[in-house]
């Protein structure tokens, strides 16, 4: 007959698995046999099968109960602290999440029941009668300290470390800003708020404000949205790992009814020309007015340009091109995939770099992001209220399209993945045929403006003729 396998902490009686542990020697008093009064320095239980894959996995939860059982017998018995009552409710023999009675209250009947029922299983699991700590822990006689909304993301970033795994420490600071701003706004409007405290009118209060400012056009309801969503996320995190049950108030609350979550839609010609006269009237930074002629004419955005370093422009290459990639000031562009790219430069998107071949470096520093959106966002609005650079991309998405381009160029070109072709592999279209895609769409952009420039002038030499007559 073929031995059985040996596991650590198990013994093998008539067969069956055992799992044994022992007892810490300063507790053996505590844990004495109730039958013979003898010490006990050993815990035995049985795991009901001969399987040894089987018991190899109920050894590992058993193992991590008793350790945390042990743990909290170290805690002095009369310690009803919340950390001491966090600890005493996971040390049990059957755990449960430390819960404040004043939460059981507020709990829907099913929720109620099962925490009732958890904590009847931790009591009866009890070999002796309960110290006070024990019985504050199954009570939930403590209410948790105060958990602010700035010490909630503090918490939050602790305990997301995967978060910004291999993320250069610029990159780091940047990713855990942006949840930082979303914070500091609520706490503008709100105060820094106990959000153990926070109910689910509040968050709707808060929604309100967010609304009104949607409607004065301070911002779209879908930035409103991501400022609600980002919140949300911040304290599930949180709840999940140190308030085990307790409910979030930000669930499921949204803003709806607005009809301005389109995407943002490409500029018109006459836009254009606007732009274009501003841009040489401007006092904006040289570097600035650079990147926006590149963004006209390759569809990047203003962030994936002003954050390419000198490795990533190519103004001696065959087909010169710019490469949106990781680098030294970021560890991936948005999105990442088909967002990285290498982009021909033409016409005046190779003049404009021309002048820059080490990239803007005046924005390669911690608030250089910060800065270029800031320059866009004034530029544009004073421009054309209502569009932004990001309008730019959609302008010669058209371009590309109207001009004979197909779809998986045009997207290779701009960094979007092409719908229906999640199983297409290889290295992607050469700089030689994108360059040919890029020269045909503002070939045709130019013979638009044309057009629209001619026919203008037409309608004011009608008007002029027909006032003169």
């Amino acid at each position: 007959m073929k031995a059985k396998t040996k596991i650590r902490h198990t013994v093998i009686r008539d067969g069956i698995y055992y799992f044994r542990i022992a007892v810490p020697k300063h507790l053996w008093e505590k844990y004495r046999d109730p039958k013979t009064g003898k010490k006990r320095t050993q815990i035995w239980e049985t795991l009901n099968t001969s399987d040894p894959d089987e018991a190899l996995l109920k050894v590992g939860p058993l193992l991590q109960k008793w350790r945390r059982h042990f743990a909290t017998e170290t805690v002095p018995g009369d310690d009803i602290s919340y950390p001491a009552l966090q600890q005493t409710s996971e040390g049990f023999a059957a755990p449960f999440a430390y819960q404040w009675s004043g939460n059981f209250l507020t709990a829907s009947v099913q929720d109620a029941i099962s925490m009732y029922s958890e904590r009847y299983e931790a009591a009866a699991s009890l070999n002796n009668n309960p110290n006070t700590r024990q019985v504050a822990a199954l009570v939930g006689a403590v209410e948790p300290p105060a958990l602010t909304f700035m010490q909630a993301f503090a918490e939050f970033k602790r305990v997301s470390p995967e978060k910004v795994k291999g993320k250069t420490p610029l990159d780091t600071k940047r990713f855990w800003r942006r949840y930082e701003q979303y914070v500091e706004d609520f706490i503008a409007d709100m105060g820094d708020r106990d959000v153990l405290k926070l109910t689910r009118s509040d968050v709707k209060e808060y929604r309100r404000k967010l609304k009104q400012r949607v409607i004065d056009n301070e911002y779209k309801s879908d930035n409103a949205n991501k400022k609600l969503g980002w919140l949300r996320n911040i304290l599930q995190v949180v709840f999940d790992e140190m308030y085990e049950g307790k409910e979030n108030p930000f669930d499921n609350i949204k803003i709806t009814g607005f009809d301005d979550d389109a995407v943002r839609p490409p500029f018109t010609l006459g836009e254009i020309l606007t732009i274009r006269t501003a841009l040489e009237k401007s006092g904006m930074r040289a570097e600035a007015k650079a990147i926006i002629r590149i963004g006209e004419c390759t569809g990047a955005n203003a962030r994936e340009l002003a954050l390419m370093q000198a490795c990533d422009i190519h103004l001696d290459a065959p087909v010169p091109y710019i490469s949106i990639r990781p680098n030294g000031l970021r560890h991936k562009v948005k999105g990442g995939g088909k967002r990285h790219r290498d982009v021909p430069l033409v016409g005046d998107a190779f003049d404009a770099m021309r002048q820059f071949p080490q990239g803007f470096t005046v924005y390669h520093t911690e608030d250089g992001p910060d800065q270029i959106n800031s320059a866009m966002s004034d530029f544009f609005k004073k421009t054309i209220p209502g569009k932004g650079f990001g309008s730019y991309r959609h302008t010669v998405q058209d371009w590309l399209r109207n001009s004979g381009c197909n779809d998986t160029m045009k997207d290779s070109i701009v960094g979007h993945k092409t719908k229906g072709h999640s199983m297409y592999y290889g290295a992607g279209y050469e700089l030689e045929n994108k360059k040919e895609a890029i020269e045909n769409a503002l070939e045709y952009g130019r013979r638009k403006i044309a057009e629209f420039v001619q026919h203008n002038q037409k309608q004011q030499h009608d008007m002029t003729e027909a006032k003169a007559a």
